[in-house]
């Protein structure tokens, strides 16, 4: 089912497009409270729309106990990750580093669902992997010195960050996956998984958090509408679009498939550094853009 893949697709428009809106927005609450906000909404809004849409069932609540699990180990641990990193690394270098959930899935699929790709999918999948990789380390050229291209803090804990926000990502992808396979409504699922995410980063805010405010960040007194204006924006397309779309399209496609093309954030997020920063990205960058074009064309034709 080709359009079932391409979900991987629309999900990582979404995800590029919040990448490049949350540096500014993490600059300025702090990543903890950041995430904190951006997932309530996140939960608020999915909970509302699926509220009105009736979308909750029997066979969700079957698997209420996994589907939770997914939502705490994608959403609160992996979501927070993947931001801390792109504060520590920046949206390029995080990208790249959580491209790496491609081949974990792909290796958990495998390993506990019993997926098997044919040799042409699984070439595909290698062949969009190393498009990124191609894409961000050749991506940057030596006289770029843009603030996102600079390590806050030490370069080993960010990428251990973008590395556990892959592995989050992953598990909360294949443990979603029985929910959507006994018929449960893929929006309700994503409710569930964003609304225990948001629970468990309440709880973590309240209790840990909310007295150890960064430096760097400001004040809920001297945030302004548009801050809040924009992290409703990014919660919404990030979460409600974004991780809804995934989310149906691990449900009626391969795990590792799905995953692979949502990978491609970071081959997606190099014309949007161009008309942010005003920098060309090198030409390799360009060449990893078309093998991943590539590899995503054989794997939506492979899976007619």
């Amino acid at each position: 089912m080709p359009f079932a893949e391409l979900s991987g697709l629309v999900a990582a428009l979404c995800w590029t497009i919040s990448s490049l809106m949350a540096p500014r927005l993490i600059h300025r609450f702090g990543t903890m409270r950041f995430n904190t906000i951006r997932i309530t909404i996140a939960s608020c809004l999915l909970i509302l729309i699926s509220l009105l849409g009736q979308r909750f069932d029997a066979s969700l609540w079957q698997h209420s106990p996994l589907v939770i699990l997914s939502g705490l180990l994608g959403i609160f641990l992996g979501d927070t990750m993947l931001f801390t990193a792109v504060h520590r690394l920046g949206p390029r270098r995080t990208g790249v580093l959580f491209a790496t959930n491609a081949p974990m899935s792909i290796f958990l699929s495998w390993l506990f669902l019993n997926e098997a790709l044919s040799l042409t999918q699984l070439l595909a999948c290698g062949l969009v992997f190393s498009g990124v990789i191609i894409a961000i380390l050749f991506g940057k050229r030596r006289e770029q010195l843009h603030e996102w291209e600079q390590t806050k803090g030490k370069l080993s804990t960010g990428v251990l960050f973008a590395l556990g926000g892959a592995l989050g990502q992953a598990c909360g992808a294949l443990l979603s996956k029985p929910a959507l396979l006994d018929g449960a409504d893929p929006i309700a699922v994503s409710t569930v998984r964003v609304s225990a995410g948001a629970i468990a980063l309440l709880l973590a805010y309240g209790l840990y958090y909310r007295h150890r405010r960064p430096a760097s960040s400001l004040p809920f007194s001297e945030l302004t509408r548009s801050d809040f204006i924009g992290i409703t924006a990014l919660a919404t397309i990030g979460m409600v679009v974004g991780m809804s779309v995934l989310v149906w399209g691990v449900g009626h496609a391969n795990v590792g498939i799905v995953t692979t093309l949502s990978a491609i954030v970071p081959v997606l997020i190099l014309p949007g550094l161009w008309i942010t920063t005003k920098q060309r990205p090198a030409f390799g960058a360009w060449i990893g853009a078309i093998l991943v074009v590539i590899g995503a064309a054989l794997i939506v034709l492979s899976g007619q």
